[in-house]
């Protein structure tokens, strides 16, 4: 029966099938499903060990980040977790670049014109969010040699 739904939604059986064909695709291809369901994911973590952007958003973290947000992004008395409750890329991007205030005592500096993070926010990204998801743990990561 052809898609002629009034209200625009796919119907269920189309979305499944879909999934299934997708993840048919990225076996077939040589993937695996751990790597169609990673195809959102900003890092790349195999056997503990980070990829390059990853490993180089540990460092850009560890310089400046982890001094009001504690070792490895689990939070600190002065400002929260990064790693419990992660904010999307687009959020993480505008916060780190801008900054922001809760209206209290808390207030994060904006870093768009900083050399050190400007560049490398989806490389921080990436590392909080591999800490985040469980992908990597508390210290320094192992790295994928270049």
């Amino acid at each position: 029966m052809p898609y002629s739904r009034s209200d625009g939604a796919w119907p269920l059986r189309h979305l499944v099938l879909f999934a299934v064909v997708a993840c048919g695709f990225a076996v077939g291809s040589g993937g695996t499903l751990q790597e169609a369901a990673a195809v959102d994911k900003s890092y790349r973590v195999v056997d503990g060990t980070a990829d390059a952007r990853t490993y180089n958003g540990y460092r850009r973290y560890h310089a400046g980040c982890n001094h009001c947000h504690g070792p490895d992004g689990v939070g600190s008395t002065f400002a929260s977790s990064l790693v419990d409750r992660p904010l999307d890329i687009e959020e993480f991007r505008r916060v780190v670049r801008n900054g922001r205030s809760s209206g209290g005592a808390s207030v994060m500096k904006g870093f768009a014109n900083d050399p050190n993070f400007a560049p490398y926010i989806d490389d921080i990204y990436a590392y909080l969010q591999a800490r985040s998801e469980g992908a990597l743990g508390r210290g320094r990561p192992k790295r994928v040699e270049p």
